[in-house]
């Protein structure tokens, strides 16, 4: 708990909390959010069209990514991921992470009520609580008051989403794929 509640005092910390314009997921606005460990550069020219490696933040957060390294070894030592997502005050829609493997962890901490983790109608507290997971099955983050971050651990597939995922639709009541429903979400639970 000293660890979780000295990263939450550094991302306090943080002046202006990078924003994304990548997570089209998510959000078609920027959202507070960045990566760190390796990342999927997506090809471009003044990176000589390398498809992954080290985040630009992995020096500016260096200290943030040593601790972030160090709770998740605390948590599960045999876990491995490539990628840790950090976000601030977001509320995710449904959606299913279409560059992710395997499974991932999450954690939410800081100072607000609610916020809970749906994942295909089961609700779950992850404040202050790892919770290991599917991101290939449809979740999204319930509304919450006060300041919420979330750290995913994650592996990433660097490559771009396979076919089977790009006419995905995901609501809270199900998934559909081609405007045609394919798997029923129960009630939050």
């Amino acid at each position: 708990m000293y660890l979780l509640n000295y990263i939450y005092n550094y991302l306090e910390s943080i002046k202006k909390f990078p924003k994304r314009h990548t997570r089209k997921n998510i959000s078609n606005k920027p959202i507070e959010g960045f990566c760190l460990g390796e990342v999927n550069y997506r090809g471009q020219k003044y990176l000589n069209y390398k498809t992954r490696g080290p985040s630009k933040y992995n020096e500016i957060y260096a200290e943030l990514l040593d601790m972030l390294n160090n709770l998740i070894k605390n948590h599960d030592s045999d876990f491995t991921y490539t990628t840790i997502q950090i976000n601030k005050n977001v509320v995710s829609p449904p959606h299913v992470d279409k560059n992710n493997i395997g499974m991932s962890y999450i954690i939410a901490f800081g100072d607000y009520e609610d916020g809970e983790l749906v994942i295909e109608g089961t609700k779950y507290d992850i404040k202050n609580k790892f919770l290991k997971f599917d991101g290939n099955l449809a979740h999204w983050t319930e509304p919450f008051r006060g300041t919420r971050y979330s750290i995913i651990y994650f592996t990433h597939t660097f490559k771009p989403p396979s076919a089977s995922f790009r006419n995905i639709q995901v609501t809270k009541t199900g998934l559909y794929l081609d405007d045609k429903l394919v798997k029923v979400f129960p009630p939050h639970r």
